[in-house]
């Protein structure tokens, strides 16, 4: 039996063993199925039944998956890692499913038009599940921000307005984010690590307390799954 009450640590332990122990991951799979459902209903906008929908399927593959890949090194609690695996999957599933309604037999396009027609329209598909996938990434980060006690809105004000002074925050942030210690600390203790970072680079205590909500921003997506957002640090 696992206890109804579990902090992220106990989670991800629990989850270590449920990899490499099959009795623990049936049970953490049946503890979390309620969640499995919520995700797949929040993302298809439907009440998804678990004895029929194979978005259920598709959603309890993932979750087996998120067990399986899992790496709590990484800063992310299991649950939300789990809910960005699940909600790919189906979008995945759900861009499959789009894709072969509006496959079009060679045979039946007869003229340059209809050639034209069917790329536009798989262009059409392709920058639609693009624009969702993402959309679906700001809506995650979105909710790790929030434990930080950081709106996404924010991080406009938040960001440094010179390029040397972004430039440094996004170097404090790799840091933090190389060394699982430093890491640790800032998921536990919702705080910057500043006593190890003041020993690692020049800047000011003050400096780095001012662009605190900057810092912390660009450490979750670094130390998350967060593939669109990365573009934008590594541009």
């Amino acid at each position: 039996m696992i206890s109804e009450v579990w902090g992220v640590k106990e989670i991800a332990a629990l989850v270590e063993k449920a990899k490499h122990d099959k009795q623990i991951r049936e049970s953490v799979i049946a503890k979390y199925t309620p969640f499995i459902l919520k995700t797949a209903s929040d993302l298809t906008g439907r009440y998804i039944n678990q004895g029929i929908d194979e978005e259920y399927s598709v959603s309890l593959i993932a979750f087996n998956e998120a067990i399986d890949s899992f790496d709590s090194t990484r800063g992310v609690s299991f649950l939300t890692f789990a809910r960005v695996v699940i909600r790919r999957r189906l979008m995945d599933f759900r861009s499959r499913q789009n894709k072969k309604s509006c496959e079009i037999s060679m045979q039946t396009l007869e003229d340059e038009n209809s050639y034209i027609e069917y790329g536009v329209s798989l262009d059409r598909y392709t920058q639609t599940t693009e624009q969702e996938n993402r959309k679906l990434e700001i809506e995650e980060y979105s909710r790790a921000l929030k434990e930080f006690d950081i709106s996404f809105d924010s991080l406009v004000g938040a960001a440094p307005k010179k390029r040397d002074a972004r430039s440094r925050a996004v170097e404090v942030a790799r840091i933090i984010a190389g060394s699982p210690q430093l890491l640790e600390y800032l998921m536990k203790n919702r705080q910057l690590p500043l006593l190890d970072i003041l020993d690692r680079t020049s800047l000011s205590r003050k400096t780095l307390e001012r662009h605190r909500k900057y810092i912390i921003a660009i450490v979750l997506v670094l130390a998350g799954d967060y593939h669109y957002l990365r573009e934008y640090i590594q541009g």
